[in-house]
């Protein structure tokens, strides 16, 4: 468990399925989703099986104050021990939107990545129909990059996937500023 501020994270446990297959099968999640299929319960512990036995793609728990208190989560997608890098994906969920978790959650992963795991560089990818999540990440310290053009299908359209990223270089002046 890493705690920062007033929030922290830990392993996600099979007590936690339910609470992320019932955000995650959430209309407007579900679409600002990279895939917006919905979850039964005999898929999602599939799921809790495979990121529990790999450690290059892992799931988090965000938590405020308390560990069984879960906000969101985040995820290591595509470890890569060799190159330093991993993408990185977050959702806070639904009722503690707005509140500054998304920013703190997002300084305290990048503490975490960079300063622990020694990761060189950290990838995010995002639609860009999903303003929050692209403001929110570059408010964080993401830099849009570049994107996929029309990769993803949604509301009857395919939208470019906005690719941003962070460098330990970036971090280093972000936890200066911030204190970190």
């Amino acid at each position: 468990m890493i705690t920062f501020k007033d929030i922290g994270f830990r392993s996600v446990e099979r007590s936690d399925v339910d609470l992320i297959r019932d955000e995650h099968n959430r209309e407007p999640i579900l679409l600002m989703l990279r895939d917006p299929s919905i979850v039964n319960e005999t898929m999602q512990n599939k799921w809790f099986e495979s990121i529990t036995a790999s450690r290059n793609n892992t799931v988090f728990i965000i938590f405020h104050k308390d560990p069984a208190k879960a906000i969101g989560v985040w995820k290591l997608q595509g470890l890569d021990d060799v190159n330093r890098c991993t993408e990185l994906g977050m959702d806070i969920f639904s009722g503690y939107r707005g509140k500054g978790f998304g920013l703190k959650s997002f300084h305290m992963i990048f503490k975490y990545l960079f300063e622990s795991l020694n990761i060189h560089t950290v990838y995010a990818k995002v639609g860009e129909y999903n303003e929050v999540s692209l403001a929110a990440a570059q408010k964080a310290g993401f830099r849009i990059n570049g994107k996929i053009r029309e990769s993803l299908f949604r509301k009857g359209r395919y939208w470019d996937n906005i690719v941003l990223d962070i460098t330990l270089d970036d971090y280093k002046i972000l936890a200066k500023k911030h204190k970190l």
